[in-house]
């Protein structure tokens, strides 16, 4: 066997062994159901040669009444062998989806960034939930139709061997004509999730950004891209059905031909007197009820084709190594967090981020300014290592951040972005995050230090107010008072603000700044500021352009020495929402 064929094997083996007792049951039940088959087939003999050649003809009412029997038999049987497999497949999916959704959430940043929303629910969804087909579908037809196939033909063999095996000739041709088949249906079926998971992703794309779309006229533009997309998906699925189709068609045709060929020579038997009615009945009822499971495990070839292609799209993203940290706990910072010559590309060869030595003393306030581009949420992004330094390093204390326990370090990190994300979950849950264990004073006194308490109350249900999708219920100030709330519940010694306030009114950002001004005591605080005039009296103000730090100083020391800082503090003063002056030390 070749290494792909071992491999996927080892993946269908992998797939199958949590769901063994239920597979183990359901092959019972499968060769009852194959015994009962070939238990038909084998009993038209002496039913036609002992009532109706011999003419016993009192024994013709037992002939329905044993046909019945046996039928409730087997349909009991395939019944009980069918709830298991259905039921297999159903945990596989649920199953697979739990490990997907706990991979993509231990992954890195960067590896989730490049994979699109649209992308990965598409494969949660779609490509898992197709999986099932692997148990419920294609190994159930293998259990069922495989036995019954081999005991019909050798019901066939036993009765008239010659023209059971005439009737045969034409297997090779089946066999052949499917597996060329189903290899392009699974050539087809991956292109066809890859436009279901495009198709997804515009549905999302468009609905966050339907704003966008509207005030820029897109309305026709967007519909005529999905139509586009969603033509080139039905294609794909279209030559998937012909294929799929084509095996059934070859399926029938040979076996059209087989029962031509046992019509026209069998027949030709029984005039001669070479074989009895009842051994030509028998035959042609085998050979007939075996190409009915031949046909099905045609199609049940197709659906494991398709299968095994979804799973490879599957396999490769849960393949995806998660993000890995170190094995020591991760103290209290008593000193400093020190970059030492850090650098950061997302592909190798395009430096965001370029020889970075900075010092952050503990408890200090540090604030990152420059124009757009210049690297600053990329530089915060590397102390919870969101990314890591593709080289230097980063130091908390003597101890680089690549050998701290990710969880531990995180702890110690409270972070509050521009870019707010709240969930589809109750303000009092979206606040908890920050600390899952706090009572409701304490949520209270984290939403009135966030000047957020007084909008949540006049909320109907309060704090039990539930938020739609990344709470778009709500304004985009009253957002970031709740993220601010939820960071400050947390408590953490690190505060990370990343244009923070953006999103806040004049008043609000005043009325969260002079909560902030006694949160950060006694914290260490890097800011990445827009407004200038809101960092005026940081500890230190580190000016960046194109990845490089270029000064840093106090706001009096870089307004003589630093020109880039000088454009950019009367660039923001100027501006009417310049904002207002922190005090003290924030």
């Amino acid at each position: 066997m070749n290494h792909n064929g071992y491999s996927l094997t080892n993946r269908i083996k992998k797939l199958i062994r949590p769901y063994a007792p239920r597979v183990l049951a359901a092959v019972f039940f499968s060769l009852l159901v194959s015994g009962l088959n070939g238990t038909i087939a084998w009993l038209v003999k002496p039913a036609m040669d002992y009532i109706f050649v011999e003419k016993r003809y009192e024994y013709i009412a037992f002939l329905p009444l044993g046909l019945l029997l046996l039928y409730i038999f087997r349909g009991g049987a395939s019944f009980i062998q069918s709830y298991l497999m259905r039921t297999a497949g159903f945990r596989l999916v649920r199953d697979l989806r739990n490990s997907f959704f706990s991979r993509m959430v231990y992954l890195p940043v960067t590896a989730v960034s490049r994979q699109t929303s649209g992308d990965m629910v598409s494969r949660l969804m779609n490509d898992i939930g197709m999986l099932s087909a692997i148990l419920s579908d294609s190994f159930r037809s293998f259990l069922v139709q495989i036995p019954s196939i081999i005991v019909l033909i050798g019901v066939a063999l036993y009765r008239k061997w010659d023209l059971a095996v005439l009737s045969f000739l034409l297997l090779p041709f089946i066999t052949y004509g499917t597996r060329v088949l189903s290899k392009y249906v699974r050539k087809r079926r991956k292109k066809v999730q890859r436009y279901l998971a495009k198709l997804t992703h515009r549905m999302s794309e468009t609905a966050t950004g339907i704003k966008v779309i509207k005030i820029f006229g897109m309305e026709d533009y967007k519909i005529q891209q999905f139509l586009r997309e969603n033509q080139n998906a039905y294609r794909q699925f279209s030559r998937v059905v012909k294929l799929k189709e084509g095996t059934k068609f070859l399926i029938d045709l040979c076996s059209g031909l087989s029962v031509a060929i046992i019509l026209g020579y069998g027949a030709t038997l029984v005039v001669k007197g070479e074989m009895t009615s009842g051994d030509f009945f028998s035959v042609l009822t085998a050979i007939v009820m075996a190409f009915t499971p031949l046909k099905k495990l045609g199609g049940a070839y197709s659906t494991f084709q398709e299968s095994v292609g979804v799973l490879e799209r599957v396999d490769r993203f849960l393949e995806l190594e998660p993000e890995k940290g170190g094995s020591i706990k991760t103290p209290p910072l008593e000193r400093e967090l020190l970059f030492q010559n850090c650098s950061f590309s997302y592909d190798g060869r395009n430096e965001i981020l370029s020889q970075i030595d900075l010092s952050i003393p503990r408890g200090s306030v540090v604030a990152l300014v420059g124009p757009s581009g210049a690297g600053k949420s990329t530089l915060v992004d590397l102390i919870p290592r969101f990314i890591s330094p593709t080289s230097g390093r980063i130091l908390w204390d003597d101890i680089d951040l690549q050998d701290l326990e990710l969880k531990s370090l995180r702890r110690q990190i409270a972070v509050v972005s521009q870019d707010i994300v709240l969930f589809s979950d109750t303000i009092r849950e979206n606040i908890l995050a920050g600390k899952p264990d706090c009572t409701d004073d304490e949520i209270i006194r984290a939403a009135r230090l966030a000047h957020a308490h007084e909008f949540i109350m006049e909320l109907p249900d309060g704090y039990d107010t539930v938020l739609d999708e990344r709470g778009l219920n709500l304004s985009g100030g009253q957002r970031q008072r709740i993220a601010f709330a939820r960071a400050i519940l947390k408590d953490a010694p690190v505060f990370i603000l990343d244009e923070a306030t953006s999103s806040l009114d004049t008043v609000s950002e005043q009325a969260v700044q002079r909560a902030l001004k006694n949160v950060v005591k006694e914290r260490t605080t890097i800011i990445v500021a827009h407004r200038l005039s809101t960092i005026q009296n940081a500890d230190k103000i580190v000016v960046m352009d194109r990845g490089r730090i270029l000064a840093s100083g106090t706001h009096e020391e870089l307004m003589k020495d630093s020109s880039l800082y000088q454009d950019l503090y009367n660039t923001t003063a100027a501006s009417p929402d310049s904002g207002t002056r922190i005090d003290a030390r924030y």
